[in-house]
């Protein structure tokens, strides 16, 4: 993960640029969301992000992604 991309944490722990910001967007999101939004290093994308909504290709939401999708006014994902 490129350096300008992250804010680091700890020695060995970082988070993603815009991610602790209000509202939270990652810096690595591109386009509008609600319409059309893409990860810019989605093959590189950091654990958090490969952990989170895993089957929402799927069309099967979770409590977090529902969660996350209500902020921007979008229906939960059904399967």
């Amino acid at each position: 993960m490129p350096d300008s991309l992250t804010v680091p944490l700890t020695a060995s722990l970082c988070r993603m640029r815009g991610t602790d910001e209000g509202p939270p967007r990652c810096v690595a999101l591109e386009g509008e969301i609600g319409r059309s939004v893409r990860c810019t290093i989605y093959a590189d994308r950091p654990s958090p992000c490969r952990d989170f909504a895993p089957y929402a290709g799927l069309g099967i939401g979770e409590d977090g992604c529902d969660r996350a999708r209500a902020r921007h006014g979008l229906p939960r994902l059904t399967g």
